[in-house]
């Protein structure tokens, strides 16, 4: 009863806008080369302003409270790549545990929340959605570019729902996905773990071992979207040596679909901060991108925070 409510209350408030200024928070992660520093890679925070949002930085290391004011007064939320370790008791793991869980229960009290997770921000997804537990992670390799493998019920799912067909037919006919993971799900540890009735898969991809691994998935139950690859990196990561990154017209075009996806999903919760003062306070718009590309290859530029 509790799964088909929320699904009839999913379907009805996809339906609304409820604001017209969305924000959305982009989860901070730690940056391993500076003890207690953490960062935002700036490719995510230019995606989602490109489709007609605004960022603010969800810090790592703080308080239960932090989190629940925040998701309170933002409208949808953005777990980014990287690397970090799941299990660690602090920074990015146990921060998206608290955003994970609160978002739950908001969407649960008929508050719509959204989440988009990429590659590392999916996996994450499963970790939680997995009670915490790392066997739904597998190992598979993929550093190149590829076409979706779509399921055939893949336009049954918010995700690809109103997705263009021009768009559709980018992502399963050219190299538009740029992939950067060693771990990913597939379908037999979804399978294994139980949450093949929650979770809805809507297109696979094989790395160069033929290892099959889930590219897109959703939640059935909650407005949370999971994908492998790095939609992001189309337009805005420019490293020579990672051709994998495909930055043709088609590709970037397919990329930002991605990001309106979770802006248009924000617009339908009215959370906003109490005055104009607090909010400006809050934005990413307080920091100074620093220039990365010189230095580490996989970035051009990050949002860094002590």
């Amino acid at each position: 009863m509790i799964a088909a409510g929320l699904t009839s209350l999913y379907l009805t408030l996809t339906l609304t806008t409820a604001t017209e200024r969305p924000i959305l928070g982009v989860l901070a992660q730690e940056f391993r080369l500076s003890r207690g520093k953490s960062f935002v890679p700036a490719a995510y925070v230019k995606a989602v302003e490109a489709s007609g949002a605004r960022v603010v930085p969800i810090f790592i290391n703080r308080t239960f409270e932090y989190y629940q004011d925040t998701l309170n007064k933002i409208n949808g939320v953005v777990l980014p790549g990287g690397g970090v370790n799941f299990v660690d008791h602090e920074g990015y793991a146990d921060a998206g545990r608290i955003i994970y869980e609160t978002a739950m229960k908001m969407n649960e009290e008929g508050d719509y929340f959204p989440i988009f997770g990429v590659c590392q921000g999916y996996q994450l997804l499963m970790f939680l959605a997995n009670d915490n537990n790392c066997s739904i992670m597998s190992k598979c390799e993929s550093f190149e570019a590829l076409p979706l493998m779509f399921k055939p019920n893949f336009r049954n799912s918010s995700l690809f729902r109103d997705a263009p067909e021009i768009i559709i037919n980018y992502l399963k006919t050219l190299q538009v996905t740029s992939n950067h993971h060693r771990f990913c799900v597939t379908e037999e540890s979804l399978r294994n773990a139980k949450l093949d009735s929650t979770w809805r898969v809507m297109s696979v991809n094989s790395d160069p071992f033929n290892n099959t691994f889930i590219s897109s998935s959703e939640s059935s139950l909650y407005p949370f979207v999971g994908v492998q690859f790095h939609p992001e990196k189309n337009a805005y990561e420019w490293n020579i040596n990672q051709t994998f990154n495909p930055h043709f017209p088609e590709a970037i075009e397919s990329g930002r679909y991605f990001y309106d996806w979770i802006v248009k999903a924000a617009r339908k919760n009215n959370h906003s901060y109490s005055s104009v003062e607090e909010e400006q306070d809050q934005l990413i718009y307080n920091y100074n991108p620093s220039y990365m590309g010189k230095r580490f290859g996989y970035i051009e530029q990050a949002y860094y925070f002590d």
